[in-house]
């Protein structure tokens, strides 16, 4: 495998999901005055290796299930191509996961094993997300999935990792996150639709139709906004964080874009943008919090 081909298969794009997890995590620990870099990094490019090793592993499966042709939208193609053989993307899969294990483990010797749990049910995660027979990608509820090991278990994991801590406001804030990651698999299911309906998986734009995945996407994003805004009502979270509310506008121009003919083909690109604005202004809010203290 080329280096380029490896960067068609690690799916560059969709890694703009991890940046707003460990960001606010990182965030979120920064605000505790126990803030380690190099468990930051460490903790950063252990979540990068395990999404590429994730998307390897969802290009050699969807291979094997017959999902994808050369046609197909958002795959890196190396594999129906013939570019690469299928078993070689699967053996670089497993070895990025050994990577990853490997430099976790750093972090389980210098935190404790409870980083090691949190590793180890992200990478089953990813397993049960795309592979076997049944993966929960391809039924309503991998959104709810990639919410909770993208969201809880990566901001805290990230949190933990950087200050050995698990504070309420990350955990708070987690849920917005997971959220916020969740709408990228949306866009990509509302993308692929026509595709994986052909292939009997049920996902949320085929069992509720291409307006009420639109609708589910508009009802994140408000939830997003809404969680936070309650939270900081309640005196859960610092009112700087209430700076997410400046991503509206992007988030209806976004939902425009989307419906706006064959616009779906960029989906992925168009609601990643939005994600890491809103990761980005969260990430700002609570580093602004910290500030204030």
């Amino acid at each position: 495998m080329t280096f380029r081909q490896f960067l068609r298969v690690a799916r560059p794009p969709t890694l703009t999901a991890t940046v707003v997890p460990l960001f606010a995590g990182g965030a979120a620990a920064w605000t505790t005055g126990h803030f380690v870099w190099w468990c930051w990094f460490d903790m950063l490019a252990i979540a990068f290796i395990m999404q590429i090793a994730a998307n390897m592993l969802n290009e050699y499966f969807d291979w094997r299930r017959g999902e994808d042709n050369i046609e197909s939208l958002g795959i890196g193609g190396i594999i129906v191509t013939g570019e690469v053989k299928p078993q070689t993307v699967l053996r670089a899969a497993l070895l990025s996961y050994a990577v990853a294990l490997v430099l976790g483990l750093l972090l389980v010797w210098f935190r404790g094993y409870i980083l090691l749990v949190i590793g180890l049910l992200a990478i089953l995660g990813g397993f049960l997300y795309t592979a076997g027979p049944h993966p929960v990608s391809a039924t309503p509820f991998g959104e709810i999935m990639v919410l909770a090991i993208m969201g809880p278990l990566e901001v805290l994991g990230t949190t933990y990792a950087a200050s050995g801590q698990m504070t309420p406001l990350a955990w708070i804030i987690s849920w917005p996150v997971g959220i916020s990651v969740a709408t990228i698999l949306l866009a990509n299911n509302l993308r692929d639709r026509i595709k994986d309906a052909q292939h009997g998986r049920r996902t949320i734009p085929i069992v509720f139709g291409v307006n009420g995945g639109f609708r589910v996407f508009g009802g994140m994003i408000i939830t997003i906004v809404l969680w936070i805004t309650g939270a900081v009502a309640l005196g859960a979270l610092p009112a700087p964080l209430l700076i997410v509310w400046l991503a509206l506008p992007v988030a209806f121009v976004t939902l425009r874009q989307l419906q706006a003919p064959h616009a779906l083909r960029k989906a992925v690109p168009i609601v990643g943008r939005l994600h890491l604005i809103l990761g980005t202004l969260l990430t700002v809010g609570i580093l602004w919090s910290g500030f204030l203290r």
